[in-house]
C-alpha cells in the first residue's frame, strides 16, 4: 500500500466509525498525520485529488534574482570576454558592475548564473606531494613558451615571468631561443619591477647552460647569482611545480595570443606591452583578496631595482652563491641533474630533495627537509 492509498483508507475507515487510535496504529502513522489529512479532506476543493497534497514552497522568493539582473550579469560577462585580455569570473563581473553603477549580486549568485548558462569551466587540480620543499617566499617564476608562429612572419618564442607575491607579470617575444635573448627579458623586468629572492625555472637548456660543459652555467644563471638571486630548477617533467607561471601561460594563450591576429613581430611586441599593462592593472586574484597586481605592489616595500650593466659583459663572472635543483629520488637512488647522475643514500628513496650546487665550497649539498643528508665533491668551472 503506497502513501496515497493509506491516506484514502484512513479517511474511509474513520467515516465508517472506526476509532482513530486503531486506524493510526494499523497504518503505522501518528495522530497528527491523521488530523492533517482529515483537515485536508474536509477542506477539499477537488473531490478526487485531496489526498495528493501540494507543494509547501513559498509562492514568492524574495531572494531570487530577477531577469533584468541576470541579463546584466550575462552582458557584462560577454563584454569581458570580448576584451580578450580580461578575466571573466564572478569577482571580475562584480567589479565591472560596480564600475557601471549597478549594485552587483553576491558572488555565489553570479556563479549560479554562469553555471546555469553553461559558462563555467574548471580544470582539475593536481595533488602535490606533502614533502615538496618550499625554498623561497618571494620568487619570480619563468617559462619559455613556443615556438609559436606569425603567419607570413615566421617563428617566435615568448619569455613569460610572474611574481609569486603580487602576480605582477611580464613577457616579451623573442626570435631566437638563446640565453642571451632570455637574459634581456629578465633584465628589462628587474629594471622596472625589482629583483626577487629566487628565479624559479624548469630545466630548459637555454635557462641552465650547456650540455657540452656539464657543470658550467649559462648567462641567465650567472647573472642571477651576480645579483644575489638564487636560481631554482624544478623537478624534471613536473611543470606543475611552476604552477603560477603555468596558469599564466594559459591566460597568455587564451586572452592574448589566440584572441587576436598579428601582422608581424613588431605588432606582436607592441600588443605584448599593452597586455602586460592591462593584466597588472585589471586582473584580480582570489589568493590576494581579489586585488590587482598593481594594488599589491603599492602596498609592498620599495623593490630593489637592477641598475648595473653586468648583463652586458661577455663573460659574467661566477664568483659566489648557490644554484638549487629540486629532485625526486626513485628506487634506483639516483639524483639526476641535467647532464649527470649521482648515487644517494637509501634513506632518500621516494622523497624530494634539494641538491644545492655551492659555488663557494665547490660541492653538491643534498638536503631533505632542510637537513643536510649528503655532501658530494662537485667542481664547478668558474670561467667559460
Amino acid at each position: 500500500m503506497n502513501e496515497y492509498e493509506k491516506r484514502k483508507e484512513a479517511i474511509l475507515r474513520y467515516e465508517s466509525g472506526e476509532k482513530i487510535t486503531s486506524i493510526v496504529k494499523s497504518l503505522h502513522k501518528s495522530r497528527q498525520w491523521f488530523y492533517n489529512w482529515l483537515d485536508r479532506y474536509h477542506n477539499r476543493s477537488d473531490e478526487d485529488s485531496w489526498y495528493l497534497g501540494y507543494s509547501t514552497a513559498p509562492l514568492i522568493k524574495p531572494t531570487k534574482i530577477n531577469d533584468l539582473e541576470e541579463r546584466q550579469v550575462l552582458l557584462v560577462r560577454q563584454a569581458l570576454e570580448d576584451q580578450h585580455f580580461a578575466q571573466t569570473g564572478a569577482i571580475a563581473i562584480q567589479y565591472e558592475l560596480n564600475k557601471r553603477g549597478v549594485q552587483p549580486p553576491p558572488v555565489w549568485t553570479i556563479n549560479r548564473i554562469i553555471a546555469r548558462h553553461g559558462l563555467n569551466k574548471q580544470s582539475p587540480k593536481r595533488k602535490q606531494a606533502k614533502d615538496y620543499p618550499e625554498l623561497f617566499i618571494h620568487a619570480h617564476q619563468m617559462d619559455l613558451v613556443g615556438p609559436r608562429y606569425i603567419k607570413g612572419d615566421g617563428r617566435f618564442y615568448s619569455v613569460n615571468i610572474i611574481d609569486t607575491i603580487s602576480h605582477n607579470c611580464y613577457f616579451k617575444p623573442i626570435r631566437v631561443k638563446s640565453s642571451s635573448e632570455i637574459l634581456t627579458v629578465v633584465v628589462d623586468y628587474w629594471r622596472t619591477h625589482g629583483m626577487p629572492d629566487a628565479l624559479q625555472m624548469d630545466n630548459e637548456l637555454a635557462f641552465r647552460g650547456s650540455n657540452r660543459y656539464p657543470r658550467s652555467f649559462g648567462s641567465v644563471v650567472r647573472f642571477a647569482l651576480s645579483q644575489g638571486v638564487a636560481p631554482v630548477f624544478i623537478p624534471i617533467k613536473e611543470p606543475w611545480r611552476n604552477g603560477m607561471i603555468e596558469k599564466f601561460n594559459d591566460t597568455y594563450e587564451k586572452r592574448f595570443f589566440r584572441s587576436q591576429s598579428f601582422a608581424n613581430f613588431i605588432q606582436l611586441s607592441e600588443a605584448s606591452t599593452k597586455f602586460v599593462v592591462f593584466h597588472n592593472a585589471n586582473h584580480r586574484y582570489s589568493s590576494q583578496s581579489h586585488k590587482t597586481p598593481n594594488e599589491i605592489d603599492k602596498a609592498m616595500p620599495s623593490p630593489i631595482l637592477y641598475q648595473g650593466d653586468t648583463h652586458l659583459q661577455k663573460r659574467i663572472p661566477l664568483e659566489t652563491g648557490c644554484a638549487y635543483f629540486i629532485r625526486f629520488i626513485r628506487s634506483n637512488l639516483l639524483l639526476q641533474l641535467p647532464t649527470e647522475s649521482f648515487k644517494v643514500k637509501e634513506e632518500l628513496k621516494y622523497s624530494y630533495v634539494v641538491a644545492e650546487v655551492n659555488i663557494d665550497n665547490q660541492c653538491l649539498v643534498i638536503r631533505q627537509n632542510n637537513e643536510i643528508i649528503q655532501i658530494i665533491d662537485y667542481r664547478t668551472p668558474v670561467d667559460w
